[in-house]
């Protein structure tokens, strides 16, 4: 079973994707991110279907590709012949950025202009090297 972010989501597919999972067929996701920003609101993304098929069917992904896989950013470190500690990985997200900037070994750049704030932060595990209101001030 194949999981990734998907717009047209059915019962169908839902269905389908537990039936295969209840019979032993092993579960891959892209990434764990449970709310995917939009105009009018935090929408499901993928980690909500992860929640809906634990729930179900009591299984998770054996493999996410996607962040906090630190492999993502490691490649383009080792092709661009850097060490991990001259990168940052900037994102929004605690449990998949952060969480991935930890893995590989990178400074962490967490800006609040997204899903984090400081009060998630003052009570996750992962610790930043930097901690910006948004993008526009880390970039001045």
């Amino acid at each position: 079973v194949v999981l990734g972010y998907d717009t047209e989501i059915t019962y169908e597919k839902l269905s389908t994707a537990s039936v295969h999972l209840h019979k032993g067929v092993p579960m891959v996701a892209s990434h764990p991110d449970t709310v995917c920003p939009s105009p009018d609101g935090g929408l499901p993304d993928t980690g909500a279907y992860m929640e809906l098929f634990e729930a179900a069917t009591g299984i998770r992904p054996e493999h996410v590709c996607g962040k906090p896989n630190a492999g993502m950013i490691l490649h383009k470190v080792e092709s661009l012949e850097l060490r991990p500690e001259q990168c940052a990985m900037i994102g929004d997200r605690l449990y998949t950025d952060m969480e991935m900037a930890d893995r590989a070994g990178v400074h962490g750049v967490l800006v609040l202009s997204g899903e984090a704030t400081m009060e998630e932060l003052e009570a996750a595990p992962q610790a930043p090297s930097l901690v910006v209101g948004s993008v526009d001030e880390l970039a001045r």
